[in-house]
């Protein structure tokens, strides 16, 4: 008889017993609503091993007794239960986050990105960094402050309008410089900004330029105009810089024809002279001369009328920058 009381007394503890007082079972066969309906069940018992202790799952997926399985499908939240979020078409927990950024499914719009979650700083992109439903807000230059390229955010990419730089990178003042010469003019030598004619009567010409991107080279052309001379040439040109920020800038000056096997490029100068308006040791010069062949020792009026081709380029290694050089173009101002 007391054989059979001890059986009793062991069923009776299997089904329950002060542990469950509700007669529901053991902990192994209980499951958490929320869990439940989401497909998510307790894995292990108590009092064994958990069989999902040492299994790893991908994102949307969850461990049900040692067995990755997905979470449930949704396509829209009215098709998740209570307790979960629709996210990436998979009803996950509101609790959960697949890409362990520190923001649960609730708030977070974006289960599979770190990067993307509220309070997350906005890029330049075409993303909702910030789940805010909206994409590349904010100030254009600032989005674009870690970028490489600098600039401002244009159309998801950062950059500058056609002919503006960048070159400060002070996200506040965005593409702050602008090519000058506009970048289709002066780019060869057979494609040169004209400054037209420049007399030896004491004409003198400018241009400017900030050789914008920086290995541009920038080509002008100008005749220099030898007027008629009976007793003295004044021919006398001179092109220098009268700016040049930094020493970054130097020319070239080909004259006749840049493009002529007679002609050679030289430099790089920053102040370039050919003159005729003097009478050296050797008798080179026009300063006397005489219309036509007169006297011997006396050197002829020549009309030493040329073209002249410069090109303007930013020396190597310097430090690029917006600032503006100034070409002084001149003849007949100066004397030899």
């Amino acid at each position: 008889m007391s054989f059979a009381i001890g059986v009793l007394s062991l069923a009776m503890t299997a089904c329950g017993g002060d542990d469950d007082p509700g007669g529901g079972g053991t902990d192994a066969g209980r499951v958490d609503a929320a869990r439940r309906d989401a497909g998510v069940r307790d894995s292990g018992v108590d009092s064994g091993p958990d069989p999902c202790g040492d299994v790893v799952c991908d994102p949307f997926q969850f461990c049900d007794r040692g067995t990755c399985q997905a979470y449930p499908g949704c396509l829209s939240m009215s098709m998740c239960p209570a307790g979960t979020v629709c996210r990436h078409r998979f009803c996950l927990p509101e609790d959960g986050d697949p890409d362990e950024d520190g923001v649960t499914a609730a708030t977070d719009c974006d289960e599979t990105n770190p990067a993307v979650h509220p309070g997350a700083a906005e890029l330049c992109n075409g993303m909702d960094e910030d789940c805010d439903m909206a994409v590349d807000e904010g100030d254009p230059g600032e989005l674009c402050a870690s970028d490489p390229s600098g600039g401002i955010c244009m159309d998801a990419h950062c950059g500058c309008p056609d002919g503006t730089f960048d070159v400060d990178r002070v996200p506040t003042n965005g593409c702050e410089c602008m090519a000058m010469p506009a970048r289709n003019l002066g780019v060869a030598c057979d494609m040169p900004i004209d400054v037209g004619d420049v007399s030896d009567t004491g004409q003198m010409m400018t241009v400017s330029g900030n050789v914008m991107p920086d290995d541009r080279d920038i080509w002008y052309r100008f005749r220099g105009v030898d007027e008629l001379d009976t007793s003295c040439d004044n021919y006398h040109v001179r092109v220098q810089l009268t700016a040049n920020p930094g020493d970054a800038f130097g020319f070239e000056v080909y004259r006749g024809a840049c493009d002529a096997t007679e002609c050679a490029g030289m430099g790089p100068f920053t102040d370039y002279r050919w003159a005729t308006d003097f009478r050296d040791a050797a008798g080179i010069g026009e300063c006397p001369c005489t219309p036509a062949p007169g006297a011997a020792g006396v050197n002829t009026c020549d009309d030493d009328t040329r073209e002249f081709f410069i090109r303007v380029f930013r020396r190597p290694g310097t430090t690029v920058a917006c600032e503006s050089y100034t070409l002084e173009i001149t003849n007949g101002v100066y004397d030899s």
